[in-house]
């Protein structure tokens, strides 16, 4: 079996669902970010003011692929998907589930987050332009999207299992 990949915007969800499919599938959990988190010893926040996006994109790469060579789930950062080689490899080596959600249910969840970079050094109308120019990539490197729109855990949940167990047929 390959690795179950959860991609899609921040805020949608992907470490939440993750972390529950994993648990019902007995299976380990990554998210890339908290990897990232615990071999450089610092946030997510503190890596982007000190080494730039550029330089957590080539760190995020790199786990990335390790990640993939696992029997797992790997819950992914939102931007994983704006390098063409992720998208790549992503579709290669993984089953890949894009957790859609419209902007403005995404917004109101990250309007007032002060742990993710992107959220802090920008507004309204950059996170939108962020969010748009992804939509394509995120549809490119996925197998399968679900809509979490005004959807609860357990409907996610039944979606995300029901497409699993299509890929595995």
């Amino acid at each position: 079996m390959k690795a179950i990949c959860f991609i899609g915007f921040m805020g949608a969800g992907k470490t939440t669902i993750g972390k529950e499919v994993a648990a019902k599938a007995n299976l380990e959990v990554f998210d890339t970010d908290h990897v990232i988190e615990s071999e450089l010893k610092m946030t997510i926040k503190e890596i982007f003011e000190s080494m730039g996006e550029n330089e957590f994109r080539n760190v995020e790469a790199m786990v990335l692929r390790e990640l993939l060579q696992r029997k797992a789930i790997i819950t992914t950062g939102g931007g994983i998907v704006e390098r063409k080689e992720n998208r790549r490899i992503l579709r290669e080596q993984a089953f890949v589930i894009y957790l859609y959600s419209s902007f403005d249910e995404l917004w109101g969840r990250l309007e007032n987050d002060r742990d993710r970079p992107l959220i802090v050094n920008n507004n309204r109308d950059n996170i939108f332009e962020r969010y748009n120019s992804r939509l394509s990539l995120y549809k490119e490197a996925a197998d399968v999207t679900i809509d979490t729109t005004n959807k609860q855990i357990p409907e996610i949940l039944f979606q995300v299992e029901q497409a699993i167990t299509s890929f595995k047929n």
